[in-house]
């Protein structure tokens, strides 16, 4: 049997938790979202990270979608 781990269940991210996780501040957070650099969901009213956007972001940075 495997160890599962927070983040193999994770499927989206608050916003608080993902700015904090990149390091950018929650202004900096909606001017992207604005520049569609990051791409969110609602459920519920609420807006997330979907994960799979969270480890683009990890590992091109913000600026990844610029080239697309």
């Amino acid at each position: 049997m495997t160890n599962h781990t927070e983040a193999d269940t994770v499927r989206a991210h608050r916003v608080k938790q993902f700015c904090e996780r990149v390091g950018i501040s929650a202004s900096t957070f909606w001017k992207y979202v604005r520049q569609e650099k990051i791409r969110t969901i609602r459920i519920g009213g609420r807006v997330l990270v979907p994960h799979a956007e969270a480890l683009r972001i990890l590992s091109e940075g913000v600026g990844g979608r610029e080239g697309r």
